[in-house]
């Protein structure tokens, strides 16, 4: 199925620069893409009922360079929660930057998601490769850091992949943080999510991993059976889901809005799925006026943490290799 790649200008930055939106389409969806941030602005399904199509996402594409609630953005060069904002690699201490309490949160101030990427199109491919570079020190990582990353249109699959180069060993944990509304309108209480997962990552109260991952099968977590969202939440009683999963070999995430009839899956190379439903959104302009619970994020990735736990899957790059991980949503 041949697809088309187009750019325009859709905005610019206080310094000056142009905000670039690149757009995917073929006969299956139309998907556009932001160069602040490596976004995910919009996905439009063919023939869907909704004018909004099924991402979460700001007006004004030049929120994105703030964007608090990191509405469709690659966050990183780690995603989700490094406890204490810090970590050691042989012996030497690094300090990072809190804004999340004392922890650090999806790379914070000077992460990858509010950052003004280069891109290139691949018309041939129907893709878009973004990249950035990172030096030394920046926001206290070590390493001077190369990252691309490539969204591809293939037929009814958007594939998000990454890969990173370094010339200092250093953690790299991108994520593509889309809010999904299959529905493209209300809340994400009524669609069903399905996980195969082995386990979930056993967090404090202030969603810093113990260390320890705690089986799903028949506990409050567990998702294997694709429980209505709404359900779920109430069952495992904290106000909504904010946790990683560890994905069983060959896994699939299936999130599914019946009335619709939408069905999205997710399949990845990478061990874990944060699933977050949404339920710290209090629909203020600076969080694009989305009400908790209006969208669901599947923000694949390594464990939280795992730079500081050595039981979970290293996410460290080192010198002279080149890391590749890859994402891919399936619209049915």
């Amino acid at each position: 199925m041949t697809g088309t790649v187009s750019v325009r200008a859709v905005g610019r930055l206080p310094s000056g620069e142009t905000i670039s939106a690149v757009e995917l389409s073929n006969d299956c969806m139309a998907v556009t893409l932001l160069d602040l941030g490596a976004t995910l602005w919009t996905l439009m399904p063919s023939g869907h009922p909704s004018a909004a199509g099924v991402t979460l996402a700001h007006r004004d594409p030049a929120a994105y360079a703030v964007n608090r609630p990191y509405l469709g953005c690659t966050v990183g060069p780690v995603a989700n929660r490094i406890g204490g904002s810090s970590f050691s690699i042989d012996g030497h201490r690094h300090d990072l930057i809190p804004n999340e309490g004392k922890h650090h949160l999806h790379g914070g101030p000077t992460g990858f998601g509010q950052r003004l990427w280069a891109f290139e199109v691949d018309p041939a491919e129907t893709a878009v490769h973004f990249r950035l570079h990172r030096f030394d020190g920046e926001g206290g990582y070590p390493g001077n850091l190369d990252v691309e990353v490539v969204w591809t249109l293939q037929a009814n699959r958007l594939r998000f992949a990454w890969s990173a180069s370094t010339d200092r060993a250093t953690p790299v944990s991108l994520a593509n943080h889309t809010y999904w509304n299959l529905a493209g309108t209300g809340t994400i209480e009524d669609h069903h999510l399905r996980v195969d997962a082995d386990g979930v990552v056993d967090v404090d109260e202030q969603l810093i991993p113990t260390g320890v991952l705690r089986p799903t099968q028949s506990s409050r977590f567990d998702l294997a059976d694709g429980p209505r969202i709404g359900d779920a939440v109430q069952r495992i009683g904290l106000g909504g889901i904010d946790h990683c999963y560890a994905l069983s070999p060959g896994a699939q995430v299936d999130l599914r809005d019946p009335q619709t009839g939408q069905h999205l899956t997710v399949e990845t190379s990478l061990p874990g799925v944060q699933v977050y439903t949404g339920h710290q959104l209090d629909g203020s302009s600076e969080q694009g006026g989305f009400a908790p619970m209006a969208g669901l994020c599947l923000e694949t990735q390594f464990f939280p943490d795992a730079v500081n736990r050595p039981s979970f899957t290293s996410p460290l790059v080192l010198p002279n290799e080149i890391v590749h991980h890859w994402t891919e949503y399936t619209f049915r």
